[in-house]
């Protein structure tokens, strides 16, 4: 007889193995459901955040901000937390919006060496974080970022004024269009001059941001090691030497509401000007002292009432006894040259002598420029003084010419060439003197009558005879 049959072991053993198959079976099954349910999750929560996205995105810029706001980040219409129910999920949305500050246009880093020192306004543009999470029926979250910029520059300052604003972008260059390095770009209040910011540029240029309004804008070059020239915005009714001026050059530039508004501005470095008056190449040139002439840049600031141009240089000058003035600090410009006088006429500029050129004259900037003013009267006396003995010209002989029925009487001083020089005369008989110490008194008369010499010998020159020692 034979017994067969399991015994404890066995059943525990197959037991075992039966549960083993089975779990492993369950588990696959279980791992199957959890991808499939964080699958259509995950798909589920990537069009929440790409469709909170674009909701932001078409948000305008200055509503992208969290309701709250946080710490580092713009205030906006975005709440920080919410939760929706899709397919039976909850999802808890987060959005974080922060300001981020991008040193590619300041202020100055290791990080970015070619920056401008300082940024006006560090909110560049913002940064918005959106995560999606969930808990059931298995737990998981999904981020996404995306950076946002303003469409303009007045977007982003608006962020750091918190108002309406408006950019003025204020450039300074030199006659060739280079920039100034350094200008001093001062900003006025135009009702009462008073002064509302300054900035030196090393760039030359500027952006200021200013509520909606007028502002007056003047330029300078302190720091300089030359002398510079200065420019500056007018408005109508404002006074430029004596004149009211009705309608400016160049105004005042407006800000506007979200917009840009560029004004340039040109200076260089100042020169200077030597200017002679003088008698004809057939005269040879005779000095001719304490003239009165007019000398009237091209450059306007604006017109008068009437229409006329304001000059933004027009002088009236005086040349000195030996027929010169040197006129300093004089901007880079084309000049005029007038002599508002019956007894002379301008007939020529000369630059050098002998080479006439037409008028305007050009002043480039950081020179010094001579200029010739040749003038002619209908009646004039040249006069020679020469050593008798040496025939050398005599420097300093003290030459008189007097009619005492015109009430004419002048002395003049003779130049290194022995001359002088008198302009302008009436037709009539002059007596004249010359006398010089260490020479004989020399005494004559001589009819003048257009441009005349006077002559006591065939030469043409006086003669004076030294005394005897």
């Amino acid at each position: 007889m034979s017994n067969k049959g399991f015994t404890l072991i066995d059943v525990l053993v197959g037991t075992a193995l039966i549960l083993i198959v089975f779990l492993g079976i369950f588990g696959a099954y279980q791992l199957a459901l959890k991808t499939i349910s964080q699958s259509k999750a995950r798909i589920t929560a990537t069009a929440i955040v790409n469709q909170r996205m674009e909701i932001i995105k078409n948000l305008p810029y200055k509503k992208i901000g969290n309701n709250p706001k946080l710490a580092d980040g713009p205030e906006g219409e975005i709440f920080q937390t919410e939760i929706i129910s899709q397919n039976y999920i909850e999802y808890t949305i987060t959005t974080e919006i922060r300001y981020v500050a991008d040193c590619f246009d300041g202020p100055q880093s290791g990080e970015c060496p070619t920056a401008p020192l300082i940024d006006d306004c560090v909110k560049d543009y913002k940064r918005v974080k959106i995560t999606v999470a969930w808990s059931r029926p298995f737990q998981g979250q999904l981020s996404m970022t995306t950076d946002i910029s303003p469409n303009s520059l007045n977007q982003e300052l608006e962020e750091c004024t918190g108002a309406a604003a408006g950019v003025l972008a204020v450039s300074v260059f030199d006659a060739l269009g280079q920039a100034i390095v350094s200008p001093l770009i001062e900003i006025l209040d135009p009702s009462d001059e008073t002064v509302l910011t300054t900035y030196q540029p090393v760039s030359g240029e500027h952006n200021f941001v200013f509520s909606p309004d007028a502002y007056k804008v003047k330029i300078t070059n302190p720091g300089a090691g030359s002398s510079y020239s200065s420019t500056m915005t007018y408005q109508a009714g404002d006074v430029y030497d004596g004149k009211i001026i009705a309608e400016p050059a160049k105004s005042h530039p407006l800000v506007y509401e979200s917009r840009l508004t560029e004004i340039g501005f040109s200076i260089d470095k100042l020169s200077s000007a030597t200017i002679k008056t003088q008698g004809t190449a057939g005269q040879g040139y005779p000095i001719i002292g304490n003239v009165s002439f007019d000398m009237q840049g091209f450059k306007i600031v604006g017109n008068d009432g009437g229409g006329d141009p304001i000059y933004k240089y027009f002088q009236t000058h005086i040349s000195n006894a030996q027929g010169e003035i040197t006129v300093p600090d004089i901007e880079w410009d084309s000049y005029n040259f007038y002599i508002d006088s019956p007894s002379y006429e301008l007939i020529g500029v000369e630059l050098p002598l002998g080479t006439d050129i037409p008028q305007p004259i050009d002043v480039l900037p950081n020179t010094t420029q001579e200029i010739n003013l040749i003038l002619k009267a209908e009646n004039t006396l040249l006069i020679k003084v020469q050593d008798i003995n040496t025939t050398d010209p005599i420097f300093g002989a003290s030459a008189r010419l007097f009619n005492l029925g015109l009430a004419y009487d002048e002395a003049h001083p003779t130049n290194e060439q022995g001359q002088t020089f008198f302009i302008p005369l009436e037709v009539a008989t002059y007596d004249i003197e010359i006398q010089i110490d260490g020479y004989e008194t020399h005494s004559g008369t001589i009819f003048v009558s257009g441009d005349t010499t006077y002559e006591t010998n065939s030469d043409a020159d006086i003669f004076l005879t030294p005394l005897p020692e």
